[in-house]
């Protein structure tokens, strides 16, 4: 018998290829899990563990802290509908970088500030 054709080089080869696909995709959904938090939200109220989908991106929630990595949406657009999902923000940063107490009213749902800069335009 060649050793090309031993049943126990058979095995060996199957267990080889098992091992090194499950090396594959155990890195890939690891790689997958590990995105860089790039939007971090304070809440004004505690929430359960949750999770949202907001324009592209996963919103991890948990008690009053919400996590979630990058969007092609811009912060605004994040953070008014996770505002929206969530409830009332009380805080909201982008890369480290909170927004203004502004921009976080608009979040909000505060249109006061976006009437007063249409009515000094006039």
């Amino acid at each position: 018998m060649l050793l090309s054709q031993s049943p126990l080089r058979n095995i060996f080869m199957l267990f080889v290829a098992m091992l090194v696909t499950t090396v594959i995709f155990t890195a890939s959904a690891a790689d997958a899990r590990s995105k860089p938090v790039a939007y971090t939200a304070e809440l004004q109220q505690p929430v359960e563990a949750s999770r949202h989908i907001i324009k592209g991106t996963v919103m991890h929630c948990t008690g009053t802290e919400c996590k979630g990595a990058k969007s092609g949406s811009s912060v605004k657009t994040v953070c008014a509908r996770l505002s929206r999902k969530v409830g009332p923000l009380a805080s909201f940063t982008y890369k480290g970088e909170a927004v203004d107490a502004e921009a976080l009213a608009q979040c909000n749902g505060d249109k006061k500030g976006s009437k007063q800069r249409i009515a000094n335009r006039r």
